[in-house]
């Protein structure tokens, strides 16, 4: 995996997530709120869209578990294979990305930017029995893509499958659902658990050239 690009991933993630933090966070909801971009039709159908072919609103682990089945399949029919042993990382990273963010909300209790903006009272916004910090969505599609995306030997592929959960992220901002921070941390978190992941199966998920001299001498 590409750890390179994890790495720089995290770094920016976490930088965003300070900023949403300690600045960001509320004047950039603000201006979505009050600039008639929020709620485009962009990111609330195709979003829709999206979780309709991800299953997410089916189970929140369906997608994640039918990567990592159709893995194990890979595997036991073509134990040479790189693919496969991609697919069970990516569900690895997924899982301890959700179950994170899973406890974070049930922790930080954090409201979400529409919840705010109906009582407009920003002095309760944390520990409030709300659910916006870090993004489920965000955990969902970076937790699942992104360590894909690190594995992938093609740019192009590897381009949009980390396209896929930055425009996820957009439009969670769009749809006042979460703040900055809500989503960078996700992705921070992702990246992180794919950082642990790949530096711990370096040897059981080698580089694309590497797992082909492998496959040639074996």
């Amino acid at each position: 995996m590409n750890r390179r690009l994890l790495g720089w991933i995290a770094v920016v993630s976490a930088l965003l997530a300070t900023l949403g933090l300690l600045v960001l966070d509320r004047p950039l909801a603000e201006w979505l709120h009050a600039s008639g971009f929020e709620q485009a039709p962009l990111f609330a159908r195709g979003l829709g869209a999206l979780d309709v072919v991800a299953g997410i609103n089916v189970w929140l682990w369906l997608a994640g578990w039918t990567v990592f089945a159709i893995g194990c399949l890979g595997l036991a029919l073509h134990r040479r294979d790189r693919w496969p042993r991609v697919f069970i990382v990516a569900w690895l990273v997924q899982v301890a990305t959700l179950a994170t963010m899973i406890l974070g909300k049930g922790h930080f209790g954090r409201l979400r930017p529409q919840q705010v903006f109906d009582t407009d009272d920003w002095s309760h916004l944390w520990f409030a029995g709300g659910g916006s910090f870090p993004s489920g969505h965000a955990a969902f599609y970076f937790g699942l893509l992104l360590p894909l995306a690190a594995a992938c030997p093609k740019r192009w592929l590897r381009a949009v499958l980390l396209a896929i959960p930055v425009y996820v992220a957009l439009a969670r901002l769009d749809l006042a659902t979460h703040f900055l921070s809500d989503v960078a941390a996700s992705a921070l978190i992702a990246a992180l658990y794919a950082l642990l992941v790949a530096t711990l199966a370096r040897r059981w998920l080698p580089a694309p050239g590497v797992a082909k001299l492998i496959a040639k001498t074996s």
